[in-house]
């Protein structure tokens, strides 16, 4: 599958809610997995707001990658992320894959005093 890297410097990516468990079968309530390392997956909630424009997305994260003290409203950083093009019978789309989901530092405010 091909994968897109996206460079998010000029995003401001801000989490909404905290990453939940990415769900399989919804009629059995199992949890994704990921294929290569075992963790759980997680879906991680962001707006990513671009030229003063907001954007919902679902960013899916592997459970080691997610810094646990993050909260609704915290600039995130997603290294790694990647676009994912799909195609099923039901439709299409583009997914979004990071390594991480972590606090991102924001620079202090100046106080005008050099």
């Amino acid at each position: 599958m091909r994968q897109i890297p996206v460079d998010t410097a000029a995003m401001t990516v801000m989490l909404i809610q905290a990453p939940e468990p990415k769900i399989k079968n919804r009629e059995t309530g199992e949890v994704a997995i990921d294929k290569q390392s075992g963790k759980t997956l997680f879906n991680v909630n962001v707006a990513v707001i671009v030229d003063g424009r907001p954007d919902a997305l679902t960013i899916v994260v592997a459970e080691d990658g997610i810094q646990p003290d993050l909260f609704p409203g915290a600039p995130v950083a997603l290294p790694g992320l990647v676009a994912r093009p799909w195609e099923n019978e039901f439709g299409h789309g583009i997914s979004y894959r990071a390594t991480a989901v972590m606090a991102q530092q924001v620079p202090a405010a100046s106080n005008g005093k050099g």
